[in-house]
């Protein structure tokens, strides 16, 4: 008889090891997996199936304060219970145990003045326990039941209690993610109306002063003052960019457009964009590329970006006299793959501190430190640089030997692993200048006024519309080559003239181009879904604004 009762005690003992190792393992897979949720829906998922097998119980609701009522939002059970319904807060068990701000244990639902009984007679339920989600301010309850008679055991309460406790962490982690998304999203919103609202005053700027510099040249002191201006309104385009920019690529917004280039041209294209900022400063400039083609496959207007702005950030550390050497290399992979271009950017200027150097990438990072502030920018370039880079498949890292020794960039991209040279017998023809009718769809009358007087100032016949109705209606009287349109117009906006003129035969071969305020990569995929051919952003360059237009010309032409 002893030794039935030993073993009796032994296999209970082990019975009840075995009971606390599986809910241990039970609650510490539920732990993690509410450490990942981004939804109350997940957790919710996660909980109520976890209680049932926590507690045994023939069935589990999911409770969450509603103002004064309890909302039965969800619930795993042998048979129905109260799933979607809301009771008064001081009318059920659930209300009970969050305004105490304790667990509710009731053996016989029968016996206790606390359960509404009409409420529970169409139930299985005959007990229960009812805990609340966070002790100090209740977020909701999690209830246990059982379809006959049963004392709740301390375990059971305790695994209840941790599953609450670790409920409310979840849940008030959701809370914040979602207000952070919330508070995100209102940023970027308004990010993108300030970029809108600063590009509208800076373009008829700009245009007025690529007329100036047309009409009076580059030389003496009026021309010099007009080129200093327009360095200017580069520089603050640049900086609109860059705010729209790092917000798109930190919720995955860019996409790129990838093409197979010569990246050594590409980087010779850039280099004579920044040749009058280099004279300027009266920097050398000591270049190393190869005269044999680096294939890569790029997006080529996100290249120009990421080394326009490793030479801009060279530029603005150098001292006059100063020298800057660009380096651009092919270096072979291991048995014909894994091949990569490599391209150096470095300066003779101020140098990296080495304490800035681990976090130089971080957003709104400033390598000028100094109170004046003298060499301006956001902190955002470089950001951008890198993010722009692993989207392509590459890397890039800065070094620097310290204060006034120089820093350098090193980009490293992956190239096409089939190299080919120039076709030199490739015959290159230029389009012959001609006069195009061009309609210029703008609210906004000083950009709408200057635009028009730097195309004439080209030779194309101008007219202008100062609405989308207007604009459709003028379009189709008119006729025009090409139609730049405004996207935010009165009455009409510039996707509802896109869209109205794409269905109109009349305008098969017309190029309707995107001139807006608006940046974002959401809004260049717009207007090309509504039947832009190209998306530009105010102040307009000119230069791509010529480009768009030769396109044109040159289909007129092959046709």
């Amino acid at each position: 008889m002893k030794n039935i009762l030993q073993t009796s005690i032994y296999q209970e003992q082990n019975s009840h090891q075995s009971y606390n190792i599986s809910s241990y393992n039970r609650l510490l897979s539920v732990v993690k997996d509410l450490a990942c949720v981004r939804t109350i829906e997940e957790i919710i998922e996660i909980v109520r199936l976890a209680a049932r097998d926590l507690t045994n119980a023939d069935g589990v609701t999911f409770v969450l304060r509603d103002g004064e009522c309890c909302h039965y939002v969800d619930e795993n059970a042998i048979g129905p219970l109260w799933k979607g319904m809301r009771f008064p807060l001081r009318s059920c068990i659930s209300g009970w145990a969050m305004l105490n701000k304790q667990a509710a244990v009731i053996e016989d639902i029968y016996q206790d003045a606390r359960i509404p009984i009409e409420a529970y007679k169409v139930t299985f339920v005959k007990s229960l326990v009812m805990v609340p989600i966070r002790v100090s301010e209740p977020l909701g309850a999690i209830g246990a039941y059982w379809s006959t008679r049963h004392r709740a055991t301390p375990e059971e309460i305790g695994l209840l209690e941790i599953l609450t406790d670790t409920t409310a962490v979840a849940i008030s982690n959701v809370q914040l993610f979602q207000k952070l998304t919330n508070q995100n999203a209102l940023k970027d919103k308004f990010i993108a109306m300030l970029a809108h609202e600063l590009r509208n005053p800076v373009a008829p700027i700009s245009n007025g002063v690529q007329l100036l510099k047309l009409k009076l040249g580059e030389t003496g002191a009026v021309g010099e003052t007009v080129l200093m201006m327009q360095h200017q309104i580069k520089h603050l385009s640049k900086l609109i960019d860059e705010l729209l920019d790092v917000s798109s690529i930190t919720y995955g917004k860019i996409s790129l457009n990838l093409e197979k280039v010569n990246l050594g041209e590409l980087v010779r294209q850039s280099l004579n964009d920044h040749a009058q900022a280099i004279k300027r400063l009266n920097l050398t400039l000591i270049q190393d590329l190869p005269n044999t083609p680096v294939w890569a496959y790029v997006d080529p207007t996100r290249f120009f970006q990421v080394f326009g702005n490793l030479l801009d950030n060279a530029l603005k550390f150098s001292k006059p006299d100063g020298m800057i050497w660009v380096d651009l290399s092919f270096i072979p992979g291991e048995n014909g793959s894994g091949s990569v271009a490599v391209l150096s950017v470095r300066d003779s200027g101020i140098g990296i501190d080495p304490t800035i150097l681990p976090e130089l990438f971080e957003p709104f990072t400033q390598a000028d430190r100094s109170l004046d502030r003298s060499r301006g920018g956001l902190g955002l370039g470089l950001s951008i640089v890198k993010s722009l880079v692993e989207l392509h498949g590459g890397n890039v890292q800065a070094s620097s030997r310290g204060i006034n020794l120089g820093a350098e960039f090193k980009v490293t991209l992956p190239v096409c692993e089939e190299i080919t040279g120039f076709d030199n017998d490739q015959e290159i023809i230029e389009a012959a200048k001609k006069s195009l009718k061009i309609l210029v769809i703008e609210d906004n009358e000083d950009s709408a006024i200057t635009l028009k007087a730097v195309l004439e100032y080209f030779g194309h016949e101008v007219s202008i519309a100062n609405n989308g109705i207007l604009g459709v209606e003028t379009a189709r009287k008119f006729e025009p080559h090409v139609i730049i349109c405004d996207i935010g117009l009165p009455e009409m906006d510039g996707f509802a003239v896109a869209q109205e003129l794409s269905k109109d035969s009349k305008f098969t071969d017309s190029i309707l181009i995107a001139l807006t305020g608006y940046g974002g990569q959401e809004d260049k995929e717009l207007a090309l879904q509504a039947g832009f051919k190209c998306h530009l952003t105010k102040p307009v360059d000119f230069d791509v604004l010529t480009v768009e237009i030769d396109r044109y010309l040159d289909r007129v032409l092959s046709s």
